[in-house]
């Protein structure tokens, strides 16, 4: 009877609450789907609830990949494959800068606009100073540059979450022939960390930055 006690007790299933201390784990993290609990992340250490979002919903899109796990690699590289997902062998060295600034975007998205419950044990002994700092000056990818002279106003507005097949224009590029183009966002090109965007009237195709992307 005691042995069968506590082998109940040992198999007993955790349940989704916020530990006092605020530490989670990708175990304790993954409670918090949107199913058995609110719907948390994680994205350079930091957990955040993002069940506000309306970009992040229970079984679908960026809510199928995300929802309740950690998803730092996945924004450095704009990965949407579910494997890279709770990716952790790796490290913020391998990033190109373009990398590092994409995750510094997210991070600062996510974190200034979603409130922070907690951290993530995994990432204990993790530097990510530099990618907070870098965040400072990024933006939501997405969205338009706020006017030099506009007063900074709260907005509720989301970011624009890309996918295939979106009608893009193009924005902030030193090529200025090239800003005001439209096109059809067509795949991410893992190795640049770009999106191949194909330009309407035959002027072929180009890769670009989640920063020079505006959704029409």
């Amino acid at each position: 009877v005691i042995l069968f006690y506590f082998v109940q007790k040992r198999k007993r299933p955790r349940k989704a609450i916020v530990p006092p201390d605020g530490i989670f784990d990708l175990e304790l993290l993954g409670l918090f789907n949107g199913k058995t609990g609110p719907i948390f992340m994680g994205v350079c250490g930091k957990v955040v609830n993002v069940s506000s979002s309306e970009n992040i919903k229970v079984g679908e899109g960026y809510g199928r990949l995300w929802a309740g796990k950690d998803a730092t690699y996945a924004l450095a590289v704009l990965s949407l494959k579910p494997e890279d997902a709770n990716k952790l062998d790796f490290t913020l060295k391998q990033f190109t800068d373009e990398q590092r600034t994409a995750l510094a975007g997210w991070y600062k998205h996510f974190t200034a606009r979603y409130p922070v419950v907690g951290r993530l044990r995994e990432y204990d002994g993790w530097d990510f100073s530099d990618i907070e700092k870098e965040a400072e000056k990024q933006r939501p990818f997405g969205l338009k540059e706020e006017s030099a002279e506009a007063k900074p106003e709260p907005s509720s507005e989301e970011p624009v979450m890309l996918r295939a097949g979106d009608k893009v224009k193009l924005q902030g590029l030193e090529d200025e022939n090239l800003n005001g183009k439209v096109g059809v966002l067509r795949s991410l090109v893992a190795s640049t960390g770009k999106f191949a965007i194909e330009l309407d009237g035959d002027d072929g195709t180009v890769q670009v930055k989640p920063s020079n992307i505006l959704k029409v």
